[in-house]
């Protein structure tokens, strides 16, 4: 039996809860390639002496590492922050639906948010990653 005190999640209510995500993704980008990039110059001083590729490597591999922090953030528990800030949870939030959404995140932000659009053409409102969890977004009443 449904909660009578949620309902299917909007489709602008998704795509706020979206962009929001999008800026702290943004934010989680922004501090690991600082942390990247203070790996690469705590490795080696570009002033003193001109740097290979191979001694950057380490700099790349840190700044690489926000992609597989990005599907952690998109996948832990069933609301993200920008679900938490307009009241949405993921109806059914099991461990294999939070890790298929987690990892249709990084396609769907790379496709120019192909999820976010595609929900404003089916009829249910549902993204592909909703569709291919089997979980659906819903919206405290």
């Amino acid at each position: 039996m449904a909660d009578p005190e949620w309902r299917p999640a909007r489709r602008e209510a998704k795509a706020v809860a979206g962009a929001i995500d999008l800026v702290a993704v943004a934010l989680l980008a922004g501090v690991v390639a600082a942390l990247g990039f203070l790996v690469m110059l705590i490795q080696v001083n570009p002033l003193e002496q001109n740097p290979t590729g191979g001694e950057w490597a380490l700099g790349y591999a840190v700044w690489l590492l926000w992609i597989p922090a990005v599907a952690v953030y998109a996948s832990l528990g069933d609301r993200t922050l920008g679900a938490r800030v307009l009241g949405l949870r993921l109806e059914r939030s099991g461990l294999l639906q939070r890790v298929v959404r987690g990892l249709l995140w990084w396609p769907s932000a790379l496709c120019l948010a192909v999820g976010v659009w595609w929900s404003w053409i089916d009829r249910e409102g549902r993204s592909p990653a909703d569709i291919l969890s089997g979980a659906r977004m819903l919206e405290r009443q």
